[in-house]
């Protein structure tokens, strides 16, 4: 064999293994649970999730949105389509978002981005989101005569694609003097593809189309609407959070959705864009019918770009009001201040920020939850802020801020958020409440890659203490507080390391449980509650990589659009199935006064012969942005008697229930209440 032959020979070997690496390094792109210890299968076994994966996710949920005893599953995303999974009761989902009315779009259903492409299949104009990029497609029109249209946007344009399409792209001036407007003149003989990349996809496309051939030819987004005339407008919602309430106690749940502001920029669009991009009070009619109420019932958007919104009776008056982070990044002088409206008696709500002293305009709000911190009965809100943890304690109507612990985030700059995966925005910092160490008040544990917290509180007073300390990870991605054994105290789930078991001495100690291999996590959610009745909680998790730690060879099978709208935007979603233990349990759900029927605020103590367990209802939800998981559970270990459950209400009111059965779903109206 010569040398050329051998060298040759070796360059094949060499590529053939490179090759091999690469594409076995491709099969293990996806994220995967630690082959688990032998211990693992007699507690958790994987089951299907509602979907593999979701797109540009910004919050998921648990409610039950029908009212029929099931949890649902929930989510907004953006500009992507959001979700309404409803619950059989056995582990399986049924997509209800387009029959509930809830799309980003009304006129439209699947008008939101997509990376899924409609049925061309008729002849006719179909128009449609691809990630970044709108699309107007011609199909099978030759021979019904030539046929023009004109798109006007309040933001640029830029041609990506002209096949077939005369195209004149021009940039005016709008009469209000300070948007530019793009304006798309396009005209087509016969068959062609027009694609648009749209710098702002929140504002308003109008489209005028001019064609011989009938309307009835036109066809919008993915589920191939037909508009109800040749000029139609085209608007994405742009949405963050959902706080579901029956705010005004008629049975039926009803669902406040916070939107963004056009990336900071809403006070410099027109009036007729700043009405389109309002946060929505959808009044429930019945399950799955909404009027949208925010305007006429006092909730105004004020430049607001809604992110984190919660219901709360912080005056305990019977009536919710609801508090509203505006998320400032950085585009707006001044910060955004927060919104906090107040409802009253015929169901009018005013923003009092500002008079109770809770307007909070010159800190960077992360998270906040509400809590009687030192039992005095009455609400506090407890902080995440970019200087530190704060408490908001109120007094004579007012709330004082005095620092908790300062911790926590510093603010980054805004310059290079992009890039930027360890900013604030990017779901870091989120609060975490449970009464960990059962003396009957919140502690708290914060999640962040800059370094968990623990705070411990004893009477209002919180301690920080180091997490490792109690035996858990410095850093993670995200946390939950999860009683996954039903032994009565409260174990947590960080990730990517897995559950840590709370011992007698409240220490924790890792499992192993629900481990992933690696920590190229950005973001995730983890949300426990019980799928399918059994009394065990159930976990579903969704988690987006970091694309900065993205390996060389796996680059080049990560999926791309032609604006590079690529698998950073992507979700994937696990679930997990609790088989493990024989411990008792006991669920509670609390129906309160009217206007609170969620009971939020009540807190609700079991008291056994182990010793006592205590929970505040809408504390335990593990979403970021949203509000709607009212369900407690309480684990009994192997208490089967001797149970007594004190609940004090919202409003003060006491009330005791001894001798309490295990392993029910307990329903417990307020004393008084029909």
């Amino acid at each position: 064999m010569t040398k050329k032959s051998i060298s040759l020979t070796f360059f094949v070997l060499f590529a053939g293994l490179v090759l091999a690496l690469v594409y076995s390094a491709r099969d293990r792109i996806e994220p995967r649970l630690k082959r688990a210890l032998s211990s693992e299968s007699r507690q958790f076994v994987a089951i299907p999730p509602p979907a593999p994966e979701l797109l540009q996710l910004y919050d998921m949920g648990i409610v039950d949105a029908n009212g029929d005893g099931r949890l649902d599953i929930y989510t907004s995303a953006h500009n992507y389509r959001q979700i309404l999974w409803l619950a059989d009761g056995k582990g399986s989902y049924e997509d209800a978002l387009s029959e509930w009315g809830l799309d980003q779009n009304h006129a439209f259903p699947g008008g939101e981005q997509s990376h899924d492409v409609p049925p061309i299949d008729k002849p006719g104009l179909y128009i449609y989101w691809q990630g970044d990029v709108l699309n107007l497609v011609a199909h099978q029109v030759d021979g019904l005569g030539a046929w023009k249209g004109v798109l006007q946007l309040y933001n640029k344009a830029e041609v990506m694609r002209s096949d077939g399409f005369s195209v004149e792209n021009a940039l005016g001036r709008a009469s209000h003097d300070a948007v530019p407007v793009s304006q798309v003149t396009f005209a087509a003989q016969g068959n062609g593809h027009l694609a648009l990349y749209v710098s702002t996809r929140g504002t308003p496309l109008a489209f005028n189309i001019d064609a011989p051939w009938a309307r009835s030819r036109i066809y919008v987004g993915t589920q191939r609407i037909v508009p109800p005339a040749n000029d139609f407008e085209l608007t994405l919602r742009d949405r963050h959070g959902f706080a579901w309430s029956d705010y005004n106690n008629d049975g039926h749940l009803d669902a406040f959705i916070t939107r963004g502001a056009l990336g900071g920029t809403l006070r410099k669009f027109p009036p007729k864009v700043r009405d389109q991009v309002s946060d929505e009070l959808l009044v429930s009619q019945g399950p799955g019918r909404f009027v949208e109420q925010s305007r006429n019932l006092g909730i105004g958007k004020k430049d607001c770009s809604g992110r984190h919104v919660r219901w709360v009776d912080y005056n305990h008056d019977g009536l919710l009001d609801l508090y509203i982070n505006c998320q400032d990044r950085g585009n707006v002088a001044g910060g955004y201040p927060k919104q906090f409206y107040q409802q009253d008696a015929s169901g009018h709500f005013t923003d009092i920020a500002s008079l109770v002293g809770l307007a909070i305009p010159d800190f960077q709000l992360i998270d906040f939850a509400w809590l009687d911190a030192d039992g005095d009965g009455t609400i506090d809100m407890l902080t995440h802020e970019d200087t530190g943890f704060f408490l908001y304690s109120r007094q004579d109507g007012k709330f004082t801020r005095t620092l908790v612990h300062r911790g926590g985030f510093v603010r980054s700059s805004v310059k290079g958020l992009k890039g930027n995966t360890d900013d604030y925005w990017q779901f870091d910092g989120k609060l975490n409440l449970a009464d960990y160490d059962n003396d009957g008040d919140l502690d708290v544990f914060v999640a962040s890659k800059k370094g968990n917290t623990l705070l411990v509180n004893h009477n209002g007073q919180f301690k920080t203490v180091d997490p490792a300390s109690a035996g858990l990870p410095k850093a993670s991605v995200a946390a939950a507080w999860v009683d996954y054994d039903n032994d009565g105290r409260p174990d947590l789930h960080t990730l990517p390391e897995g559950v840590f078991h709370q011992g007698t001495d409240h220490r924790f100690t890792a499992t192993g449980y629900l481990a992933l291999e690696n920590n190229k996590y950005q973001a995730a959610f983890i949300h426990w509650f019980d799928m399918d009745n059994d009394g065990k909680l159930d976990v579903l998790m969704a988690t987006q990589e970091n694309a900065a730690l993205w390996r060389w060879w796996e680059k080049p099978f990560r999926s791309k659009d032609v604006k590079g709208e690529d698998d950073r935007f992507r979700w994937k979603l696990m679930a997990y199935r609790n088989i493990g233990g024989q411990n008792h349990w006991l669920q509670l759900k609390l129906r309160g006064a009217a206007g609170n029927r969620q009971a939020i605020g009540a807190h609700a103590t079991l008291v056994t012969p182990a010793g006592r367990q205590s929970q505040v209802v809408g504390s335990n939800d593990s979403s970021y942005f949203s509000q709607g998981h009212y369900r407690l559970y309480f684990g009994l270990g192997e208490q089967t008697r001797g149970n007594r459950l004190e609940i004090r209400w919202p409003d003060g009111h006491a009330q005791t229930i001894d001798n309490v059965k295990p392993d029910q779903l307990l329903e417990v109206v307020r004393d008084g209440q029909p």
